[in-house]
């Protein structure tokens, strides 16, 4: 009979959080990384998750990973911005990820902060918070939910999965945004013909 061998862990299984004092549940996403910029580590940070890309001038670390659950700690080295057709593209230099090669490895990778970090208000909300929402008429009638949110030139967009499986755009102004109710998780939009057109 052959001796018993040591049984081995199931890659499947998820053992939780890299950093167990900061639960997924902690974390907000701050940003996207598009690809490295340059040969010294340095990333091209999309910031639409957030409302204002200065906020990594004042964050000390943030978490990178393909979501909250797997997240390394990085101490933020550099900030700085670049304007392009997009929007403004932060440029973000962090401790441990020193050349392109470093860089190359986190690219399409998420950016986390901690809610303490950012300071947020008890009523303050990313936009990343929204998407998954239900977006409701005036009367009620169920439009959709929120499948992205996208900063324009014009004006920023949300991103509408509709029951029939297409998408739509609501830009995101007073004069189709009624209601941002967070207790519903409910976006409540004024319709204008054409609005929820796919």
């Amino acid at each position: 009979m052959p001796p018993p061998t040591a049984s081995t862990p199931d890659d499947s299984a998820d053992p939780g959080p890299d950093f167990a004092d900061v639960p997924p549940t902690d974390l907000v996403k701050v940003g996207f990384i598009f690809r490295p910029h340059g040969l010294d580590g340095e990333l091209k940070i999309d910031p639409s998750a957030t409302d204002d890309p200065a906020r990594f001038e004042v964050l000390p670390t943030v978490f990178v990973g393909p979501h909250p659950r797997r997240v390394v700690r990085h101490d933020i080295a550099s900030v700085r911005y670049q304007k392009t057709k997009r929007g403004i593209t932060v440029i973000l230099g962090l401790d441990g990820i020193v050349d392109r090669d470093d860089a190359e490895a986190v690219a399409k990778m998420d950016v986390f902060a901690t809610e303490a970090a950012l300071g947020l208000e008890d009523d303050e909300l990313f936009a990343d918070d929204l998407v998954g929402w239900t977006v409701v008429t005036e009367e009620g009638a169920v439009q959709g939910t929120v499948a992205d949110f996208m900063e324009m030139p014009a004006q920023d967009l949300f991103v509408v999965r509709t029951p029939e499986d297409t998408e739509a755009m609501i830009p995101a102004i007073d004069d189709f945004i009624i209601e941002i109710d967070e207790d519903a998780e409910r976006i409540v939009v004024r319709p204008i013909d054409g609005l929820m057109d796919a």
